[in-house]
């Protein structure tokens, strides 16, 4: 099977349609240069961001030396000039916008202005809504401007270039990946809960915050009210139901990868909430993750980018604990670890 992703700088993307995306983000060298303080910072900077671009934040983590986030990116050709202009100002502020664009007042007489100006501004505001490269390149370069300006420092804290797996828009599917997200700080051994892990979405669902609560039922689509749909992704999450706050015994163990892979080749059955606690490169490599039609529908889409010889899209991940979900992209060695 041709590999894709190392031999070709194009990405797959969704088009005119709504597509989510997991995306790790790592530091240059993969040093370990974001503190509490830049991991607020990243936070703050990555809702204003989704909120100007119109991208729901579905789950998200940021650790030391990189960042996962779980985004839902909706088409968009047209928007009010009334909610337009609201975006931008609530982005920029009325007196701190950049030399290199408009001032929200600029923007507000050009668009009332009409005409050719009107045209072009719209269409620069709006190439950068909606689109996943923009929305990354645009999160990365302002979190860079801050920490360079808080440490003195020049140049980009960025590895170049971002990965990003196609994830189908079900709950199977979110629900998972988001689990996998949320564990990060579990497998790094920093906490025994993933809920005591002030930079993921559980936790932040937990203490209230209003935003990663509407993000956890929008995990089920909205067909659930919060307390459900927390219940139900805490089931995922443990591999269990609801979980006593004073049970500090239970649910902490961490598989390493030798004893995962010798259970799969025996045919073992391993609880979905052990395989989530190791890295599984099918959350961060398979290049597009869903149920069997979405991924050959999208195969089909994007049929040029593979070799002639491909007959089929995507590959069952191999244990029953995952139920139906298939990748785009066969990932034969060193699946997990």
């Amino acid at each position: 099977m041709r590999d894709f992703v190392s031999r070709s700088r194009k990405r797959i993307l969704i088009k005119d349609r709504v597509g989510v995306y997991h995306v790790i983000s790592r530091t240059a060298c993969q040093a370990f240069l974001l503190g509490p303080q830049e991991k607020e910072q990243f936070c703050n900077l990555l809702f204003k961001q989704a909120h100007f671009a119109g991208i729901e934040v579905l789950s998200y983590c940021i650790m030391s030396n990189h960042v996962h986030l779980l985004l839902r990116v909706p088409p968009l050709d047209s928007m009010h000039d009334s909610e337009l202009l609201r975006r931008y100002t609530d982005y920029y502020g009325e007196e701190n916008t950049p030399k290199s664009t408009y001032s929200a007042q600029e923007l507000k007489e050009i668009l009332l202005s009409g005409g050719n100006a009107a045209t072009q501004a719209r269409t620069r505001i709006f190439a950068r809504m909606g689109n996943l490269p923009s929305f990354m390149r645009e999160l990365k370069q302002r979190f860079s401007i801050w920490y360079n300006h808080k440490q003195q420092n020049q140049g980009t804290i960025w590895s170049a270039r971002y990965k990003s797996l196609i994830v189908e828009d079900e709950p199977e599917s979110l629900t998972r990946v988001a689990a996998y997200i949320d564990l990060n700080p579990v497998r790094a051994e920093i906490v025994s809960d993933p809920k005591d892990y002030r930079w993921c979405s559980y936790a932040a669902s937990l203490a209230g915050q209003t935003l990663a609560r509407k993000a956890t039922i929008q995990l089920f689509h909205g067909m659930r009210d919060y307390a459900n749909s927390i219940a139900s992704y805490r089931m995922i999450l443990f591999g269990k139901g609801y979980t006593s706050k004073g049970a500090t015994d239970k649910d902490r163990g961490i598989l390493s990868a030798d004893q995962l892979e010798a259970v799969i080749q025996q045919n073992g059955k391993v609880p979905l909430h052990e395989l989530l606690r190791v890295r599984v490169r099918y959350f961060s490599d398979g290049l597009a993750l869903g149920s069997p039609g979405f991924i050959q529908s999208l195969f089909e889409e994007n049929r040029s980018y593979f070799g002639a010889s491909r007959k089929r899209g995507g590959t069952a991940l191999p244990s029953m604990s995952w139920g139906t979900l298939h990748v785009m992209r066969d990932l034969r060695r060193r699946t997990y670890g």
